[in-house]
C-alpha cells in the first residue's frame, strides 16, 4: 500500500498542488517499479471514482507544476520531472479515451464522488467499484454474471469448477477500515486497514492457487493438497496446503513477517518452490524476511499479538513508538508527526480496544512518557 505520505504528495500532484519538496519525493519513490505501478494504479482509480466529477484543466495543472519546480534550484529534479510529466500526460490521454468507457459501464445512478478512503473493486478490465460495507448486492463480472455475494463488510465468491484460464479481480481496503473476503475455494481472507489483495474470480484447473497481498491479512486457507495455495507478497512466496497464517507486507516495512497459528508453510523467494531450500515455518513461530540480503529468520512468538487485530484488539509488546505510530495511522486513518526523537525510541508494552478513542491511547502513553500532542482533523502533531 502506499503511504500517507506518499498519497499526500499523489493528491497535490493530481491537483497542481505539489511543491518542489514533494515531487522530488515523488520522483524518487517511483524510480522503484514496484510504487511506479502503484502510482499508475492510484491515478487510474482516483479517475475511475471521480469520473462524473473531476474536470482535468491540463494547462492549468502544467502551470502549477511547473511554477513549483522553476522556485527549485535544483535543474536535475526539473529534468527529471519532465519525463515524469511525460508520463503523466500518457496516462491522462489514456484517462480521457477511457471515460466514455466508464459511462457506459455504470448507470447514471453510480456515486462517484467517493475518496480514497473508499473500499473498491477492481475487475479485469480495470473497471473500479466502490463497495459499501452496509450493502448486500450480488457482485457481477463484466458480463453482467453474478460470481459472488456482498453481505455487508464481506464478498463471498460462488464455490464452482475451477475454469482453464484465471480472471483477477483486486480488492483494496483503505486506512481505517477493514474487510472479509471468501474465495471461490472457501478460502477466507480478512484483510487489514491499508491492505489490497489481487486473487481469482475461480482458481485455473490443475494450477496453483495463487494470490498477491500488499498489506496485511489473515488467511484461513481451504485444503487441498493437490493444488497449494500461494500468496505473493513482493518478493517472498508463503506456499501452504491448508493452514491459517498472518502475513503482514507493508511497503513501508523493513520485513515481510509471516506468523503461522496452524498447520505449515514454507517461505521462499525463487520462482520455484524447493522443499530443501524453502523456510518451513511451524505454529507458533514468526518468519521475518528481510528483501535487502534475502534472509530469513525464525523465532518463537506468541501469536496473538499479531493476530490481536482480527478481534478488534491493538497489542504491542517490546515495540518502539515510532512503529507504533504506523500501526495507529492505518487503524484511525489519521497522519501523526512525531516531532519528538526521544519518544520514536522508546518501547513499550500495550494493550488496546482497536475502538477506542486515538485520543485515549496517546493520553495513556502520555502516563509513561512525558509529550503533548495537537489533534486537528486527521492530523496529529505530537512534540
Amino acid at each position: 500500500m502506499i503511504s500517507s505520505e506518499i498519497e499526500k504528495c499523489i493528491i497535490n500532484y493530481l491537483t497542481g498542488n505539489a511543491t518542489a519538496v514533494e515531487l522530488e519525493l515523488l520522483e524518487s519513490w517511483t524510480q522503484k517499479e514496484d510504487n511506479l505501478n502503484a502510482f499508475k494504479e492510484y491515478i487510474q482509480m482516483h479517475h475511475a471514482i471521480n469520473s462524473n466529477t473531476l474536470k482535468v484543466d491540463v494547462n492549468s495543472f502544467k502551470e502549477k507544476q511547473l511554477k513549483a519546480i522553476q522556485q527549485s534550484k535544483k535543474s536535475t529534479l526539473k529534468l527529471r520531472y519532465l519525463n515524469t510529466l511525460k508520463y503523466a500526460a500518457i496516462l491522462i490521454i489514456a484517462m480521457g479515451s477511457s471515460y466514455f468507457f466508464y459511462q457506459k459501464t455504470f448507470d447514471n445512478t453510480t456515486d462517484f464522488s467517493a475518496s480514497v478512503n473508499q473500499i473498491t473493486l477492481q475487475l479485469e478490465n480495470g473497471t473500479v467499484e466502490i463497495i459499501s460495507e452496509n450493502n448486500q448486492k450480488e457482485i457481477l463480472d463484466v458480463q453482467g454474471n453474478v460470481i459472488g455475494t456482498q453481505q455487508n463488510n464481506k464478498i463471498v465468491y460462488h464455490t464452482k469448477n475451477t475454469t482453464e484460464q484465471a480472471v483477477y479481480n483486486t480488492l483494496t481496503v483503505p486506512y481505517g477500515k477493514q474487510f472479509e473476503l471468501v474465495l471461490s475455494d472457501g478460502t477466507k481472507v480478512n484483510l487489514n486497514s491499508g491492505s489490497s489483495i489481487k486473487y481469482p474470480v475461480q482458481f485455473a484447473a490443475n494450477e496453483n492457487r495463487e494470490v498477491s497481498l500488499n498489506g496485511e491479512a489473515y488467511f484461513d486457507v481451504a485444503k487441498n493438497p493437490e493444488n497449494p495455495f500461494i500468496v505473493n507478497a513482493n518478493k517472498l512466496k508463503v506456499r501452504v496446503l491448508g493452514t491459517q497464517f498472518n502475513l503482514s507486507a507493508y511497503p513501508e516495512e523493513s520485513t515481510i513477517s509471516t506468523v503461522l497459528v496452524e498447520g505449515l508453510v514454507g517461505l521462499y523467494d525463487d520462482n520455484h518452490y524447493n522443499s530443501e531450500t524453502a523456510t518451513l515455518i511451524t505454529p507458533g513461530f514468526k518468519g521475518s524476511y528481510n528483501e535487502s540480503d534475502r534472509t530469513i529468520l525464525k523465532e518463537k512468538v506468541d501469536t496473538r499479538i499479531y493476530t490481536s487485530w482480527i478481534n478488534g484488539q491493538l497489542i504491542f509488546r517490546n515495540i518502539p513508538f515510532k512503529n507504533i505510530i504506523k500501526k495507529l495511522e492505518r487503524n484511525y486513518n489519521v497522519q501523526i508527526t512525531n516531532n519528538n526523537t526521544v519518544l520514536n525510541e522508546q518501547f513499550f508494552n500495550a494493550n488496546f480496544d482497536a475502538h477506542e478513542e486515538i485520543s485515549t491511547i496517546l493520553n495513556t502513553f502520555q502516563k509513561s512518557f512525558d509529550f503533548n500532542y495537537t489533534i486537528h482533523q486527521n492530523q496529529i502533531s505530537i512534540n
